[in-house]
C-alpha cells in the first residue's frame, strides 16, 4: 500500500479530486486537515426568498451578503468523502507544536483549527468522532512529542472510535512505540493500521528503529511514513536538468525488506506548514518523479530575483527533456504542463506543488 500524505490546502485537494481514479486499496490517502471548509450562505429577504445584495467600497458590481461562519456551516469531512466518492483515506486532524515546525514562519490563519486543537484535545477528541459519520473515512490517531495520551486515555479513546467505524489508524514516531507497544499488540486488529513516523530521518539510518516496528507483535497492518524531502533546503540549493541526489527516496522501494504492508510519504512535497511570508522571490523549481528510477528529476532556474516569472525556462528545460522523464508523453501532467505553455501559461508556487504531488501519486499508480 501507498500512502500519500497531503494537508487539505487548495492545491492537494485539487489534487484529490483530479486523480481520484488512482485511489483504491494499494493507494489509500493521508489526509492532515489543517483548516475547515464551510459551506457559503447568504442573506436573504425573508419575504421573497431573493439573495440580499450590496456594492462594496471601490466595486462597481453589487454583490451577495455573505453570512458570518458557523459551525453548521462546517463541511470538511462531507467535502474529502465526497471527493473520494466512497475510496478510502485516512484523516489526522493535525496538531503541532512550534518546536516540531521551529524555523517555519508559518501562516496562523491558514492552520487555524490546527492551532485550535493543539490546544483544545475535547475538542479534537469530538472532531475525531464526526468521522464515524464516514465509512470510507478512517480515523487516524496521531501520537508523538507534546500529544502523547496515557494508556488508559488512548484505550478508552480507541474503544471510542471502534464503536462507529470498522477500523482505526495510530500514527505514531518511532520515539514513542517502545511506551505504547503493550497497548498496540493488545488494541489492534487486523482491520487496522499502525503508521510509524520517522519524520525526515534517513530510512537506512533507522535500521534498529525499523527492526523494533517489524518484530512488534500486533495484528494490524504496518506502514512505515517517511518525509525524504528536507524541508531546509531551498529551492536553489536543488541542481539543474539532473536525477537529484538530495532527496533520498528508498523507503519507497525498500519497506518491503522489513515485510511491511506500505510505506507513506509527502508525494514529492515537504513536511512543513503554510507559510505567511508572500512568494516573490525564490528560485522556480520542478522536480518530476519517475518511478522507473526512483529519483526526482530536478529543473531548476537560479534566479531567484524572478521568482515565479523563472517557471517561463523552467518550463522550457522540462520539455526539451520530456523523453528522458516521460518516455511514451502519456503523463497527464506533462500532457498538462505542455498545454499550459502553449498558451503562455508557466503557473505560481502553488500549480508546482499540484504537478509534482499529482505526477508523485500518479507514478505511484502505473504498474
Amino acid at each position: 500500500m501507498y500512502t500519500p500524505i497531503m494537508k487539505n490546502r487548495t492545491q492537494e485537494m485539487k489534487v484529490l479530486k483530479d486523480f481520484q481514479y488512482c485511489f483504491d486499496e494499494s493507494i489509500v490517502p493521508l489526509i492532515e486537515i489543517i483548516t475547515d471548509k464551510y459551506e457559503k450562505r447568504y442573506k436573504t429577504d425573508p419575504k421573497t426568498g431573493r439573495y440580499l445584495m450590496e456594492k462594496p467600497d471601490g466595486n462597481r458590481r453589487r454583490q451577495k451578503i455573505a453570512l458570518p461562519k458557523t459551525e453548521e456551516d462546517i463541511i470538511t469531512l462531507s467535502e474529502i468523502s465526497g471527493i473520494l466518492q466512497e475510496k478510502k483515506a485516512f484523516i489526522d486532524f493535525f496538531r503541532f507544536t512550534d518546536e516540531e515546525y521551529k524555523g517555519v514562519n508559518y501562516d496562523v490563519s491558514k492552520v487555524e483549527l490546527s492551532f485550535t486543537l493543539s490546544r483544545d484535545n475535547k475538542l479534537y477528541h469530538k472532531r475525531m468522532l464526526e468521522l464515524g459519520q464516514f465509512p470510507n473515512l478512517i480515523p487516524t490517531i496521531s501520537i508523538k512529542d507534546e500529544f502523547e495520551p496515557s494508556l488508559r486515555n488512548l484505550t478508552n479513546f480507541i474503544d471510542e472510535l471502534r464503536k462507529q467505524n470498522g477500523s482505526i489508524a495510530i500514527r505514531i514516531t518511532d520515539d514513542l512505540l517502545e511506551r505504547y507497544s503493550g497497548l498496540l499488540t493488545n488494541q489492534l486488529t487486523d482491520q487496522d493500521f499502525i503508521m510509524l513516523d520517522i519524520r525526515q530521518q534517513n530510512f537506512e539510518a533507522m535500521f534498529m528503529e525499523l527492526q523494533e516496528f517489524k518484530q512488534l507483535q500486533c495484528h494490524a497492518r504496518k506502514i512505515v511514513l517517511n518525509s525524504p524531502r528536507l524541508r531546509e533546503l531551498y529551492n536553489g540549493e536543488y541542481e539543474n536538468l539532473v536525477f537529484t541526489q538530495k532527496i533520498n527516496n528508498i523507503c519507497a522501494t525498500k519497506f518491503n525488506s522489513y515485510k511491511f504492508d506500505g510505506f507513506g510519504d509527502f508525494a514529492g512535497y515537504k513536511d512543513t506548514l503554510p507559510s505567511s511570508t508572500g512568494g516573490g522571490t525564490g528560485s522556480a523549481l520542478a522536480l518530476i518523479y519517475c518511478k522507473a528510477k526512483n529519483q526526482f528529476f530536478s529543473v531548476v532556474n537560479k534566479n531567484s530575483s524572478l521568482g515565479m516569472k523563472g517557471y517561463n525556462s523552467v518550463v522550457d528545460d522540462l520539455l526539451n527533456n520530456r523523453a528522458t522523464i516521460d518516455p511514451n508523453f502519456d503523463c497527464p501532467i506533462l500532457t498538462k504542463i505542455n498545454s499550459e505553455a502553449n498558451k503562455k501559461k508557466y503557473g505560481n508556487w502553488g500549480t508546482w506543488n499540484y504537478y509534482s504531488i499529482g505526477r508523485y501519486i500518479h507514478q505511484q499508480a502505473t504498474k
